[in-house]
């Protein structure tokens, strides 16, 4: 298409496409000699959504250009990205600091870092009286985070009556740049606590004094995404969850962690705290408190909890899907698909996907093959996984002669996590 009808369908103007073009970050396919139109492909309008979204992030087009050359070194690209999560940081903390001043503390200094009797503090001088210490105190946090800190402490004022100046104080423990591997034995004997049933979760705290004196959660995966687990009759598990007295299990798959909790009654409620070993403590750093407030006692059982699709679909032919296909990389989403990615086979869980006339179908996970139809079945523009009573669409791209099967995989993250589904790409044979 040309250069007008690409910057429609991408949602931009001519113009930055050009710029794009001269910086090397986005160029067309084909220009013409002869008149000088510029050409591009429907398969860019992906790679622009990706230069889009990063510059959002705050990357100039020099880091852009960078990043996207080298999207397949996925350590890679992650260091890149903490770095520029702990340059926004500091950024946020600096508007902190902007507040804090028009506000009129204007005697604030630089937090110093101090050791004492072996542990680390980081402390905050402002004038007193403090005009916004909730401001005052998101904006250490953010300073110690940026710093490659983890707070590990409440926030404690340090002062004297009539004294010009406060110290507020905070513990911190310095994070290595190494992310270990989660690998506690998960397999011990059950034993039952009195926890059975829905628990909503209220939030991931730098720690249990944050959760009373109404501190804001941490962001991250408690912060909006998961919203109730569930402790299941005998410990059964489901998702990345299970338990036994005193200990909440973790099971990614990526690794596995016994989370320490405790059960407390406040105020006629039922609360549990969690040791959550998370991304900080993965990092050298201490586990973070998870709080969770018991919603109900129902003995739940897994399949009475997870989310499940009509199967029950009567079959329709279609030749295209037909034969064998490879699995070649994974997506969070169909709006990443890209052509010429590639991920690494030994990462990718899901292997292949073999289609028969009259709607067999075997498939690939891992080392183990699923077949037979009361395992699962498939019709026109859908795989039907009886085994976990999930409906996963596929459709089928052709991109330069390529074909593309794009099906969507429904693990424990749509079952039971409410999160999208993500998707497998899989090319023929």
């Amino acid at each position: 298409m040309r250069i007008g009808e690409f910057a429609k369908s991408c949602g931009t103007q001519v113009s930055l496409l050009r710029h794009y073009d001269k910086q090397g970050v986005l160029c067309p396919e084909f220009v013409d000699e002869f008149t000088g139109y510029r050409y591009y492909s429907a398969g860019q309008i992906d790679r622009f959504r990706k230069i889009a979204a990063l510059k959002q992030a705050g990357f100039s087009l020099a880091q852009i250009k960078w990043l996207l050359a080298n999207a397949q070194d996925g350590p890679l690209i992650g260091e890149r990205i903490e770095e520029k999560r702990r340059e926004l940081t500091e950024q946020l903390a600096g508007l902190d600091v902007a507040k804090l001043m028009l506000m009129g503390e204007t005697g604030m200094q630089k937090p110093t870092i101090v050791e004492v009797d072996g542990a680390v503090e980081m402390r905050l001088t402002l004038a007193n009286p403090v005009k916004d210490f909730a401001a005052a105190c998101q904006w250490l946090d953010n300073a110690a985070r940026a710093q490659g800190y983890q707070r590990v402490s409440t926030f404690k004022p340090i002062g004297v009556p009539g004294a010009s100046t406060v110290e507020i104080r905070i513990d911190v423990v310095k994070l290595g740049p190494a992310i270990k591997r989660l690998d506690d034995d998960i397999q011990s004997v059950f034993e039952d606590d009195d926890v059975v049933g829905k628990w909503a979760v209220m939030g991931e705290y730098a720690v249990r004094e944050d959760f009373f004196a109404g501190i804001a959660p941490l962001d991250g995966l408690y912060c909006g995404a998961v919203k109730q687990i569930y402790f299941l009759p005998g410990g059964e598990r489901y998702w990345v969850y299970g338990w036994t007295k005193g200990f909440l299990i973790y099971d990614s798959g990526d690794g596995t962690a016994l989370n320490d909790y405790v059960v407390e009654e406040h105020d006629g409620e039922r609360y549990m705290f969690v040791q959550h070993k998370g991304g900080d403590y993965r990092c050298g750093g201490r586990p973070t408190v998870l709080v969770l407030r018991q919603a109900d006692s129902v003995a739940y059982m897994s399949v009475d909890i997870a989310k499940v699709d009509k199967i029950d679909l009567d079959f329709v032919a279609d030749a295209k899907v037909l034969g064998k296909w490879t699995a070649v990389c994974y997506l969070a989403a169909k709006e990443d698909f890209s052509p010429g990615q590639r991920d690494d086979a030994n990462w990718l869980y899901f292997k292949a996907i073999e289609f028969f006339p009259a709607g067999q179908c075997t498939s690939v996970y891992g080392k183990e093959v699923v077949a037979g139809m009361d395992m699962q079945t498939w019709t026109k523009g859908y795989v039907l996984r009886k085994w976990n009573r999930t409906a996963c669409a596929y459709e089928i791209r052709e991109v330069d002669g390529v074909e593309y099967l794009i099906m969507e995989w429904k693990s424990g993250d749509y079952r039971w996590g409410g999160f999208e589904t993500d998707y497998y790409v899989f090319v023929r044979g």
